[in-house]
């Protein structure tokens, strides 16, 4: 009866859209209400860090990467679409909490003005559209991990394509450390996004590997 329930348990992919969307409501309010933060987020290592225009790409390549995966696993595995699902929805609302009871920014960026070139262009209005506020922990980081986890459990269960997992590796490495070429984030933002990335991996990943292991030795 256990093994029967445990491969006949519905998995709701369309209820799962309801946190998604109140965590990117909350998330978007946030932005639109705090605008100055009263806890600057920096550390003497983010002065080091050199300011590369070139880390735009896969800053903005991050936004294709997190909702490719996402599309294609809800219509080809529900059941994986559900986990990345819970995954990015506790993020966002575990970090839009943290930003609403600790409102923090940095004052990393450099000033652009007239900027020269496609890059330090893309940059100005990224810096336009995209406030310094709410940073840390850094959504980017936990979103890349999320699909990073996605993209290679589906990969290894279908045993499609080996290229594949070093692939989204590589892309999900580089939207992250981007955060911090570009100053968008501090070294903290990213570090307290892995944090609470391998948190979440513990929750609705580990946790259900364990259950599922006990309920077919039932």
């Amino acid at each position: 009866m256990a093994r029967l329930m445990a491969k006949t348990k519905p998995y709701h992919r369309w209820m799962v859209l309801v946190p998604l969307s109140v965590s990117g409501l909350w998330f978007y309010l946030l932005e639109q209400t705090v605008l100055q933060p009263e806890y600057w987020i920096h550390i003497r290592l983010d002065a080091y860090i050199p300011f590369v225009p070139m880390f735009v790409i896969p800053y903005i390549i991050w936004y294709v990467y997190v909702a490719i995966p996402a599309f294609y696993l809800f219509w080809k595995s529900p059941r994986e679409f559900t986990r990345m699902a819970m995954f990015l929805a506790l993020g966002m609302l575990v970090a839009c909490t943290v930003y609403t009871c600790f409102p923090n920014g940095q004052p990393l960026r450099p000033v652009i003005r007239n900027p020269r070139g496609l890059l330090r262009v893309a940059i100005y209005y990224l810096y336009a559209i995209d406030t310094p506020t709410n940073s840390a922990p850094s959504i980017h980081v936990v979103y890349s991990v999320a699909a990073h986890v996605a993209i290679t459990r589906h990969n290894n269960r279908r045993r499609r394509n080996r290229w594949l997992n070093g692939a989204s590796l590589l892309v999900a490495v580089s939207c992250i450390v981007s955060t911090v070429f570009i100053k968008q984030h501090s070294v903290v933002d990213l570090v307290l996004g892995l944090m609470l990335s391998a948190v979440l991996y513990l929750l609705i990943y580990r946790r259900k590997a364990v259950a599922e292991r006990r309920l077919g030795a039932c």
